[in-house]
């Protein structure tokens, strides 16, 4: 009878340690979040490393190359837009499409007949930050807490080296 009640206790406590790690939520950059929220944050890195990839496989002889980037492009407007203020969507739409946005940037020169060299990567740092940027505040509204996230995912995604490796491919 000792023996299982022993047995019993054992398997209570294993239930209660799985059921509290199951319902235990996600963490980012030392952040507690819901996992509708993570998951979002998984998915908007994904987009981003997508946007990378494209514009590295950039090439202005192939138009394919620059649908692929506005494909991207879009994808990041459309899974942030909604989550964030009118201002922050204007910003993220901006980063992308406006006058130094990095869609604009890959379409001027595609018009000009010249790929991706390291002066015109380098005019990607503040569209990316700012792409991250609003990417997390469509998920966290605590400024403190998105600073440490902004951080965390720039360093998880590697913009600056990504950057670098996008100009230095083309340098001749």
């Amino acid at each position: 009878m000792r023996k299982a009640f022993i047995a019993l206790g054992v398997v209570i406590v294993a239930l209660l340690a799985a059921f509290a790690t199951f319902n235990q939520q996600p963490k980012y950059a030392g952040v507690s979040m819901p996992k509708t929220d993570y998951r979002h944050l998984e998915d908007s890195r994904q987009d981003i490393n997508e946007l990378i990839t494209a514009l590295s496989d950039f090439d202005y002889t192939k138009p394919k190359t620059m649908v692929t980037i506005e494909k991207a492009s879009d994808t990041i407007v459309k899974n942030n837009s909604s989550n964030l203020s009118g201002p922050d969507a204007q910003s993220l739409r901006e980063a992308l499409y406006g006058r130094q946005g990095i869609v604009t940037i890959v379409q001027a020169a595609k018009k000009g007949h010249y790929n991706i060299d390291g002066s015109v990567a380098s005019r990607f740092h503040n569209g990316f930050n700012t792409i991250i940027t609003m990417s997390v505040n469509a998920i966290n509204k605590s400024s403190a807490q998105r600073a440490d996230i902004v951080t965390q995912m720039k360093t998880d995604l590697n913009i600056e080296s990504a950057i670098y490796k996008i100009g230095a491919k083309n340098e001749e």
